[in-house]
């Protein structure tokens, strides 16, 4: 079964949220996807996580809090393991 990590940058100085966001990607396992609440869009680790082989999916929880999903851009159980929690978080 997918399982997801959670990992809140929110409170964190740039460039903290990055290195931490990556540091968690190369520890991440085979049947886990990353679940990031950040307090803004970051845009340049979003071309990064495809250089890496990774795709995300955003939800605009709140004016200055985000869910970020992410996910090895291969694995379609996890990407649909992630937009159900993304979907189930929205409507909550």
């Amino acid at each position: 079964m997918p399982q997801l990590i959670h990992l809140d940058v929110s409170e964190l100085e740039a460039p903290e949220p990055m290195s931490v966001i990556l540091n968690e990607l190369h520890q991440l396992k085979s049947d886990a996807a990353l679940r990031i609440r950040h307090r803004k869009r970051p845009l340049p680790l979003y071309s990064l996580l495809q250089e890496m082989g990774f795709t995300y999916h955003c939800v605009e929880l709140d004016v200055s809090e985000l869910a970020i999903y992410i996910w090895p851009i291969n694995d379609q159980i996890l990407g649909e393991f992630c937009h159900q929690a993304a979907n189930q978080e929205r409507g909550s």
